[in-house]
C-alpha cells in the first residue's frame, strides 16, 4: 500500500537523518573546523542526504544489513477468511487464527519485528467488547503517523509561506540607492566575485544590510548616512559574497526541508550550522577581496548594537543575524586569523557522492507490512553481497595561509578610567603582537621601553613566536612605573631578560603598528631628514604600517628626484593590493612624477592582481601620465593585465576620454579589446575609440576583425555601425564592413548594417557585387530592403 511505503520512508529519513546529521556534527568538531568549504559539503550532504538514502531503500527495496520490520494491521480480512460466514463469533476466530499464524511466522522472518495494532484474543470476553470495537475503529498506527507528519508539515509550511509574505512585504518598502559610489564599489565587487551586479535598496527597518533573492542587496538607512566608504564596501563584499554563493536560495531550500521533515531532531542543529559556515566564508572573501578584515569588523560592531529586530531575515541572509556568531567573527578579523576561501572541489563532491551511496547500502532501513494481507508471506530473498566500499580519496594539503601582516587598531575615549585606551594587534603566520595602552603612553628616547603613562595609566605588551607567549605588564602606582612579565601565563621576575626582551619587542611593535607613526616621521625627518625616514620605513615587515609611514612622509614636505624614487621602491614591500595601491596614489598625489618614476609605479601596478585596485591606481595616473610613447605602452600593458572585463574596458575607456588617444593609442586599445570577452564590454570599448578617430579606414581592418569575436547579433551590429559614422570611413572600411557580416546570423541585423553602409560607402562596382553577395543569403523581405538602399547609386 502507499502509505505504508510512505509511513516506511518517513521512518527511515528520521533514522537516516538522525545518523548523518550525528557523523557530520563529530567531524565538525574536529579537523574540519579550518576548512569551511569542506564544513559547508558535509554538512549538506548530511542535511540533504537523507531524503536520499530513505528514497533508495524505500523505493528500490535496498537490502540493507539490519532492516527493521514494523507490521502494520488492515480492516479486510485474508482471502482464506473471506469465504466464511461472516458472523461475530467467527470474526473472533479469523482474527485468532490470523496473529496466530503471525507469532508462528515470527522467527522465521529472521528480522528484529516490533508490532503494532493487533492485540491477543485468547482472553477475549463479552465484557470487553466495546472497548476491542472502539480499538478496531481507529486507523492504524502507520496511517496516524502519516496524519500527524501531514500535520505538522502543513503548520511548518504555513508558517515559512507566512515569514516570506512578510519579508517580501517589508522588502517592497524599499527604495533604490542613487549612490555612485556605492554603484560602483558594488559593480567592482560583483565582477570580482563573477556575477551581474546586485541591485541596491535601503530600509529604514533594518539593523543590519540582507541579500535578498532576485540579487538584491538591502543597505540600513542608518548605514548609509553614519558609515565611511570602506565601511560600506566592507558591508557590500561580504553581501556580495551571499549573492555569489547563492546563499538566498540555500536558505529558502534549508527551510523548506526543515519544515517538510520537522521531526529531525538535528535539523535545526544543522541549519544553524549552514548560517554560521555561511557568514564565515563570506567574511573570508571580503576580508581577502579588502585587502584586510578591519572595516568589515567595525560594520559587524555596529550591527551588533543594533541587532536585528522587527524584520524575520530566516529567508534572507543578514550579515549580523540573532544567531550568527558576531563576536567569534569580529575577534578573527581583529586577529587577522588567515581565512581559508578555497572551495571544495570535485574531490569533496566526489567524497559526498560515496559516502551517501555507502549510507544508502549500509544503514538499517524501516519496512512496514500489514498482518491481512497474507497469511503466509513468501521467504524473503537472499541479501546481496554489500558492495565494497571505495578507498578514502587522500585527505586535501591544508592551504598555506597569507604571509602578510595582519594589523587592527582600536581607541576608546572613554576607557577605565576616562583614559583614552587603545588596543593593538598584529599577526601574521609566524608570530603575532598585542598591545594594550590606557591612558597617554610616552616612550624613552631609545624607544625601548616605556617612560611614563599618566596618571593610573596601564600597558601591556604581549607576543606569542613558536607557541610560546612573553607578556609584560606595566603601570603606575605613586608616580613609579611597576613591570609585571609573564611567559606563558605563568608570572617570573623581570630581570636582565626581561629587558632585553622588551628592548627588542617594543621597537618592532611601534614600527609594526604604525604607533604614532605622524609623530615618529616627524621627529626622524626633524634629525636626520627624510632619508632617516625611508630608513626607518625600510626595517618595516607590515604592508599597512609601511603604507601609513609613506604617507606621513610625503605629507610632511617635497622629496628629491632620489628620495621619490626610493620611496616608489619601497612600496614594493607591501602585499595588501589595497594598500600597496593608496601608498601609491599618495606618491603621486605629493608631487610631480617623471618618466622614470611614472614607469616605477606602472612596475608596481603589474604586481596587483586586484583587478579593482589596479583599475582604480591606472585611472588616477592618466591626469598626470606622462607623454612618453614608452610611458603610455607600459600603461597599456597594466591594464592589459586586468583579468575583469568590466575593469578592462573602464581602464581603457577612461584613457580615451582623457583626450589624449593618438591613432597610435587607438589601434592598441582596439587590439586590446580582443582580449575582452563579454559582447557588451568590447562593444563599448570599440564604439568608444572609433569615435575618437579621424581615420577610420586606417583602423577598419583590426577593428571590423574585433567585432567578429562578437556573439551577439545586436553588439556586433551596433559595433559595425559605430565604425561606418567614424570620421574618415571610406573603401577599406566598407570591404572590412561585409567582410564582418558573414558572422551575424539575423537577417535583421544585418540588414540594417547593409543599409547603413550603403548610405555613405563610395560607388565602387566591386564593393556593390560584394554588398548583393551578402544580400542574396537574406529573407526576400530584408534582401529587398538592402537592395532599395543601393538605388542611390543609379540615380
Amino acid at each position: 500500500m502507499a502509505s505504508e511505503i510512505l509511513a516506511a520512508w518517513l521512518l527511515t529519513v528520521a533514522l537516516h537523518a538522525s545518523v548523518l546529521l550525528g557523523v557530520a556534527w563529530l567531524l565538525d568538531r574536529g579537523a574540519l573546523r579550518a576548512r569551511p568549504a569542506w564544513r559547508e559539503m558535509l554538512w549538506r550532504a548530511a542535511f540533504f542526504g537523507a531524503a536520499a538514502t530513505a528514497s533508495v531503500q524505500v523505493l528500490l527495496d535496498t537490502p540493507a544489513p539490519a532492516r527493521i520490520g514494523l507490521h502494520t494491521s488492515a480492516a479486510r480480512a485474508t482471502p482464506a477468511a473471506a469465504a466464511l460466514p461472516a458472523t461475530s463469533a467467527d470474526a473472533s476466530t479469523q482474527r485468532k487464527a490470523t496473529t496466530s499464524a503471525l507469532v508462528a511466522q515470527a522467527p522465521d522472518a529472521k528480522s528484529a519485528s516490533i508490532e503494532f495494532g493487533t492485540r491477543p484474543t485468547s482472553t477475549a470476553s463479552s465484557t470487553d467488547r466495546p472497548f476491542k470495537s472502539f480499538f478496531d475503529a481507529l486507523p492504524s498506527w502507520h496511517l496516524m503517523l502519516i496524519a500527524g507528519w501531514l500535520a505538522g508539515a502543513l503548520i511548518a509550511l504555513a508558517g515559512l509561506a507566512l515569514a516570506w509574505i512578510r519579508l517580501e512585504r517589508s522588502l517592497s518598502q524599499s527604495e533604490p540607492v542613487d549612490n555612485v559610489q556605492l554603484a560602483t564599489d558594488v559593480t567592482a565587487l560583483a565582477i570580482q566575485a563573477g556575477i551581474a551586479a546586485p541591485r541596491l535598496a535601503a530600509l529604514d527597518d533594518l539593523a543590519s544590510p540582507i541579500a535578498a533573492r532576485g540579487r538584491r542587496i538591502l543597505l540600513p538607512r542608518w548605514a548609509i548616512e553614519l558609515l565611511d566608504r570602506e565601511q560600506l564596501r566592507a558591508m557590500l563584499a561580504h553581501e556580495t559574497a551571499h549573492i555569489a554563493r547563492h546563499d538566498p536560495v540555500w536558505k529558502l531550500a534549508t527551510a523548506t526541508w526543515c519544515a517538510l521533515f520537522w521531526f529531525v531532531p538535528l535539523a535545526p542543529l544543522a541549519r544553524r550550522r549552514l548560517d554560521e559556515i555561511a557568514e564565515i566564508s563570506c567574511d573570508a572573501w571580503a576580508a581577502i577581496h579588502l585587502g584586510d578584515g578591519r572595516s568589515l569588523a567595525e560594520c559587524l560592531a555596529e550591527c551588533a548594537e543594533r541587532r536585528v529586530g522587527g524584520l524575520d531575515l530566516g529567508l534572507a541572509s543578514a550579515m549580523a543575524g540573532r544567531e550568527s556568531p558576531l563576536l567569534q567573527r569580529i575577534d578573527y578579523l581583529i586577529a587577522g586569523v588567515p581565512m581559508n576561501i578555497q572551495g571544495a572541489g570535485v574531490r569533496a563532491g566526489f567524497v559526498a557522492v560515496v559516502a551517501i551511496a555507502i549510507a544508502a547500502f549500509a544503514l538499517p532501513g524501516v519496512s512496514l507490512h500489514s498482518v491481512s494481507a497474507q497469511v503466509t508471506p513468501p521467504a524473503p530473498p537472499a541479501a546481496p553481497s554489500a558492495p565494497a566500499a571505495p578507498s578514502a580519496p587522500a585527505a586535501p594539503s591544508a592551504a598555506s595561509g597569507s604571509s602578510g601582516h595582519h594589523v587592527h587598531i582600536s581607541s576608546d575615549v572613554s576607557g577605565t578610567g576616562g583614559h583614552d585606551q587603545v588596543v593593538i594587534q598584529v599577526s601574521d603566520n609566524l608570530h603575532s603582537y598585542r598591545v594594550k595602552i590606557d591612558g597617554k603612553v610616552t616612550f624613552n628616547d631609545a624607544e625601548d621601553d616605556v617612560a611614563s603613562l599618566g596618571d593610573d595609566g596601564t600597558a601591556s605588551f604581549s607576543e606569542t613566536r613558536l607557541g610560546k607567549t612573553q607578556r609584560i605588564e606595566i603601570a603606575t602606582r605613586g608616580g613609579k612605573l611597576e613591570r609585571r612579565y609573564f611567559v606563558d601565563d605563568k608570572e617570573q621576575p623581570v630581570d636582565a631578560e626581561t629587558h632585553k626582551w622588551m628592548a627588542a619587542l617594543i621597537p618592532t611593535v611601534i614600527r609594526e603598528t604604525a604607533i604614532d607613526a605622524e609623530g615618529r616621521v616627524r621627529r626622524i625627518r626633524a634629525k636626520g631628514g627624510a632619508d632617516a625616514v625611508l630608513d626607518e620605513i625600510g626595517h618595516i615587515d607590515s604592508g599597512y604600517a609601511r603604507g601609513i609611514y609613506l604617507r606621513y612622509l610625503t605629507a610632511g614636505g617635497k622629496l628629491t628626484s632620489a628620495q621619490m624614487t626610493r620611496a616608489l621602491g619601497l612600496v614594493d614591500g607591501i602585499d595588501s593590493d589595497y594598500e600597496k595601491r593608496n601608498a601609491l596614489a599618495a606618491l603621486a598625489s605629493a608631487q610631480p612624477l617623471d618618466a622614470a618614476q611614472q614607469m616605477l609605479v606602472l612596475g608596481q601596478a603589474n604586481k596587483i592582481d586586484s583587478d579593482y585596485e589596479r583599475a582604480e591606481l591606472l585611472v588616477g595616473m592618466l591626469p598626470h601620465l606622462a607623454p612618453a610613447a614608452d610611458v603610455r605602452a607600459a600603461w597599456l600593458k597594466a591594464a592589459a593585465g586586468i583579468d575583469s572585463d568590466y575593469e578592462h574596458r573602464r581602464v581603457l575607456s577612461a584613457m580615451l576620454d582623457a583626450g589624449t588617444a593618438d591613432q597610435a593609442t587607438l589601434t592598441a586599445v582596439v587590439a586590446a579589446a580582443n582580449t575582452i570577452n563579454s559582447d557588451y564590454e568590447r562593444r563599448t570599448l570599440l564604439t568608444s575609440a572609433v569615435q575618437r578617430t579621424h581615420d577610420a579606414d586606417e583602423l577598419s581592418v583590426a577593428y571590423a576583425g574585433a567585432t567578429q569575436k562578437i556573439g551577439s547579433d545586436y553588439d556586433r551590429r551596433e559595433a559595425l555601425v559605430a565604425l561606418i559614422h567614424a570620421p574618415g570611413f571610406g573603401k577599406t572600411g566598407a570591404r572590412a564592413v561585409l567582410d564582418a557580416l558573414s558572422g551575424i546570423g539575423s537577417d535583421y541585423d544585418c540588414r540594417e548594417v547593409l543599409v547603413a553602409l550603403a548610405r555613405v560607402m563610395p560607388n565602387d562596382a566591386d564593393l556593390i557585387a560584394r554588398y548583393r553577395a551578402v544580400a542574396r543569403h537574406l529573407s526576400d523581405y530584408e534582401r529587398g530592403e538592402a537592395e532599395r538602399a543601393l538605388d542611390r547609386f543609379s540615380t
